[in-house]
This record gives C-alpha cells, structure tokens and sequence, in this order.
C-alpha cells in the first residue's frame, strides 16, 4: 500500500491502523514526515502571504502614519500618550508605549505588528511571537532606521522564509516524534489491558498512523482560522481513542 493511501486509511480504519504494525520502520519514519510536511502547510501558507504583502504595508506605515518613535537601552519611547492602532488590509500596527495593551491580547489579531514599551511582537494567523528589545543588544533605531530594516526584509523575504519553513518543519518533525514515542508507551498499557501481543516497536509503528486523523483536523482547522477550545487535549484524546481502538483489532493472546 502506498503512502497517500496509508494516509486515507488512516483517517476512518483502525484495522488498517493495526495491519500496518507489521511494516518496515523506514516507511513509518516517512509517514510521519509527510504527515509534518502537510501539518505546516497553513502555517507556511499564512507566513508566506504576511511576508509578501504585510512587509509593504509596514514600509507606508511607519512612513507616513505612525508618530516619531526611537527605541533606545530597550525601551520605547514615543510622543503619543495613548496607544496608536492602525488598520491595513493585510495588517494591523500598533505603536504602544503605556503599557496599555499586553501581548497576550494580540491573539486576536489575524496579522499584526506590535511596537509595545520593552517588547515588540509579530502575530501571524492569530500565533503570536514576542520579541524583547533587550535581546538586540545596542539597539538604537527610529521611523527612518524601521523602514530601512524593513525594506531589507523585502528584498530578502525569499531565503528569510525557506529558513523559517524549514525550521518550522524540522521543529514540527521534532516534536511529532517525540508525540509519537511518548503515545507507544501508552499503547504498551492499552495492549496489556486488552491482552494484546504488542511489541513496544510495533506500537510505535500504530502510533504513528494513530496521530493522522486529529493532525488533518487541526490543519484544516488552522486552514480555516477556527479556534478550537482546549485543543491541547482534545488532540491526545482523539489519538488515544483511535490507537485504543486499533489496537482493538489485534487479534487476542491465545490462552495458556
């Protein structure tokens, strides 16, 4: 059976799940990178479309609308006493030096740019990354040195964001893995509770197709900019109930 039609499989059969405890370990390991490789897809996409268009809208931005501003010792100085927020079609920037609006409080922005007193964040698809000024060890700047910052962005966006995908992607491979190994133990549990034959090797391999179906669900999920409450646990509760009932399918330990 070949990979893409392991991944449908995968979705809706856990006998299929179970069957494929017997494959080789170099076609798993495959498996879970596609699964990685469609899992970022939105991310990528969202990252993609923010570097190609928000980068622009920043440049007129800090050019024309936003008031004087200077970073300087890690702090932001401004003559604007109340928080400026400014609305583009691509993105929002927000010049904030009172410590009125928290970062915690920009998830609710899609794409957004954010100068605030001793930090500065980049929201993308509603994920934010907060950058503190301290990390830029000297850094001076103003309205003049941000859009020529920003304009050596533009004409780099293209190796920026390979760098950042693949980072992404390795990131993303990483932890996977890491679900995956962690999941086998579980199934080790499960197969004893269900007096199942489970090698902690083949678990690994069950595991591994068992995390398809709440991977497709959050990454169409995050395709459509749907919130899901607790997903956290929604994810592992999902992956528990489909490697249960996998390993439901392996044939019972004969009698003694």
């Amino acid at each position: 059976m070949n990979i893409f039609k392991q991944l449908y499989k995968s979705l809706y059969s856990p006998k299929d799940i179970a069957a494929f405890r017997f494959q080789g370990i170099g076609k798993t390991i495959l498996y879970i990178f596609l699964l990685v490789l469609v899992s970022i897809l939105p991310a990528a996409y969202n990252l993609t479309i923010f570097a190609d268009k928000a980068i622009e809208e920043s440049i007129d931005v800090v050019e024309e609308d936003l008031p004087s501003f200077s970073i300087q010792n890690g702090t932001l100085a401004t003559e604007a006493p109340d928080p400026v927020t400014i609305e583009k079609d691509n993105v929002t920037i927000i010049l904030d030096n009172s410590g009125t609006i928290q970062p915690s409080e920009l998830s609710g922005e899609l794409n957004a740019v954010a100068l605030l007193h001793d930090e500065f964040a980049i929201v993308t698809a509603g994920e934010v990354q907060i950058f503190p000024y301290s990390l830029f060890d000297g850094l001076n700047a103003d309205n003049g040195d941000i859009v020529n910052f920003l304009s050596t962005l533009d004409s780099l966006k293209g190796i920026i964001l390979s760098v950042f995908i693949i980072i992404l992607y390795l990131f993303s491979a990483a932890i996977t893995f890491i679900k995956v190994s962690i999941f086998a133990i579980l199934g080790l549990l499960l197969a004893n509770t269900l007096n199942r034959k489970l090698p902690y090797r083949q678990s690994w391999r069950i595991t591994a197709y068992s995390i398809t179906l709440s991977t497709i669900f959050f990454t169409i999920m995050e395709m459509l900019n749907t919130f899901i409450p607790a997903s956290f646990f929604l994810d592992w509760m999902v992956i528990a109930l489909v490697l249960y009932l996998s390993i439901k399918e392996i044939p019972q330990r004969r009698a003694k």
